[in-house]
């Protein structure tokens, strides 16, 4: 150890490949380590590396990843999502370098570090729980005094397991400004701007609060004008395509979050072209949207997740949320005005809820336009309020990762399993088929509720393609397929509520808004007939389809939309 400089991996796996795949958390620890150990003219005293996959990929593709670099010590950040394979990975690197320092930390370290340290019978030295950037140097400082030697015997690393306080982040080295993370050639970045949350949703790591140093903590901490700015400059240097927010609710403080959005605007609207088509996107409350902040937004041309999770007051108050539907809406409605993209946030087997409740929250939320709505059923995280509740409230969960709810009292296996075929069936036809334009109204000639349409939808998927819903129609970037697909069950609906009549127009604002999105998003062109002028059957004359059909004759044509300078364009042939 005294002959060579250390080396430290730190290594991260993602759920799944994209703009948001990147490993902040274990960089942010590379950096505070190289900030610690940096020795003024005699370069470094550790090298910090980081090693990443996809968990698709597996825990031999990481291990070969991690020792390529022959590292001395080897961290892992745990999340619910790749658990298991960083530990089959930690074993399988002990089993090759089997004198190698192996540490864990991230949200599972902290949630459940029962069976990750060796004294457990997991595969790691030390479990670091809570914010990794102090936990760490500490660590390495008690490692490289005593040789690099693990000290599991020894103060403050007692059952392998150290305890660390918050960090002050104006103290905390950037990743993206010292070169850990390198913003060129990403799809994404993901930026984070302060750390904490005030709420107490009780299924979140968040809601215990700081009850003990290893817990969430209530009060909300930001990083400084200064970084962030920086971090900034060099995001529309480098001309990122996406930037991630990482604040849970970037809106909480509104004095700052419109400071925030005006230094956005500002260096992007200075800086000309070379930011104009980056995405910005952020998550927020609802409730607490200004209309400054919405005029921001849509001049930024942000897109908001905005979590609702159950339009019912009284599960909402159950799991520590609240609900004043008044609020809620006078926010959305601010956000529609403007014309921003938002997605919604749902949860399905909540305690106290039903499938009926779920339905009505689903009915709900669609009548507010979201451009996206994400389905997801509870998760019974570890660490949490709701994990501590489990057992007095009935609710039964999967053992292992990812923790989802199996049945509650009040919402049955069968009920959930239910619930996910809808989830599912939503997320083809409404998400993957861009249907907000005109979901609603395709639905209002055939007398039916969303959540009801949504079932229908699932049942004809099953009859037409037993298997996975909607694997075959999400392997290809292009809409096409779904674009059809959507069309064929429009054309079954209407049949069967003997509206026949009213098909053609339907086909055409189906057809209209598919060929709109394609040019827009994949910028790919489409050759449509249609039966009714475009502008007439989707403009505002076509909002109600029945009338539109007795006062509107047929004007048959052959179109093709093709995307110009960024904009869609329809030109008759």
């Amino acid at each position: 150890m005294k002959d060579r400089i250390p080396h430290v991996v730190l290594a991260a796996a993602h759920f799944l490949p994209g703009p948001d795949a990147v490993p902040l958390g274990a960089a942010s620890v590379a950096s505070a380590l190289k900030a610690a150990f940096r020795r003024r003219n005699r370069g470094p005293a550790i090298r910090v590396s980081l090693a990443e996959c996809v968990v698709s990929e597996g825990a031999p593709v990481l291990v070969e990843r991690i020792l390529h670099d022959k590292p001395d010590f080897a961290g892992f950040s745990l999340y619910v999502w790749n658990r298991d394979l960083m530990v089959k990975a930690a074993r399988i690197l002990r089993s090759s370098l089997p004198g190698i320092f192996l540490f864990c930390g991230g949200p599972e370290a902290g949630a459940l570090p029962a069976g990750l340290s060796l004294n457990q019978g997991g595969p790691f030295d030390a479990v670091l729980p809570g914010e990794g950037e102090d936990a760490a140097v500490r660590l390495f400082r008690k490692l490289l005094e005593n040789n690099g030697k693990a000290l599991l015997s020894l103060s403050p690393i007692e059952g392998g397991i150290l305890q660390s306080h918050p960090p002050q982040l104006a103290s905390l080295p950037s990743p993206w400004l010292d070169g850990t993370l390198k913003p060129r050639g990403r799809e994404g970045v993901l930026w984070e701007l302060g750390r904490g949350c005030p709420f107490g949703c009780i299924y979140c790591a968040e809601s215990k609060g700081a009850g003990k140093e290893t817990a969430g903590t209530k009060q909300v901490r930001y990083f400084s004008d200064d970084r962030i700015q920086q971090e900034l400059r060099l995001f529309i240097r480098e001309k990122i395509p996406y930037v991630f927010v990482l604040d849970p609710t970037f809106n909480l403080d509104a004095k700052r979050a419109k400071a925030v959005l005006d230094t956005i605007i500002r260096e992007v609207e200075t800086s000309g072209s070379r930011a104009s088509n980056t995405r910005w996107h952020f998550e927020v409350r609802a409730e607490l949207i200004d209309r400054g902040q919405a005029a921001r937004f849509a001049r930024l041309g942000a897109s908001l997740q905005i979590g609702l999770q159950t339009a019912d007051p009284r599960i909402a108050a159950l799991i520590g949320r609240g609900f004043n539907r008044k609020r809620f809406e006078a926010g959305i409605g601010l956000v529609n005005e403007a014309g921003i993209s938002f997605g919604l946030d749902l949860i399905y087997g909540l305690p106290g809820d039903s499938l009926d409740g779920y339905r009505k929250s689903l009915d709900y939320t669609l009548s507010l336009y979201p451009d996206n709505l994400d389905l997801f059923r509870l998760a019974v995280l570890p660490g949490t309020v709701l994990a501590e509740r489990a057992g007095r409230w009935g609710l039964r969960r999967q053992d292992k990762a990812p923790y989802e709810v199996i049945e509650t009292p009040d919402f049955s296996a069968s009920d959930i399993e239910q619930a996910e075929r809808i989830s599912a069936a939503l997320e083809l036809f409404y998400n993957r088929g861009r249907a907000v334009a005109w979901f609603n109204q395709i639905l209002r000639p055939l007398r039916l509720k969303p959540s009801a349409f949504l079932e229908k939808f699932a049942r004809f998927l099953r009859r037409r393609s037993p298997g996975p819903q909607t694997e075959a129609y999400t392997t290809s970037l292009d809409t096409a397929p779904v674009i059809k697909l959507q069309l064929e069950f429009l054309e079954y609906c209407y049949v069967r509520a003997r509206k026949e009549r009213l098909i053609k127009a339907v086909r055409d604002i189906v057809s209209f808004h598919g060929a709109w999105g394609r040019a827009l998003a994949e910028g790919l062109e489409t050759e449509t007939a249609f039966t009714y002028k475009p502008e007439l059957v989707c403009g505002r004359e076509g909002m109600d389809i029945e009338r539109f059909e007795q006062a509107y004759k047929p004007d048959p044509g052959e179109y093709r939309m093709i995307c110009r300078e960024g904009r869609p364009e329809l030109r008759r042939i």
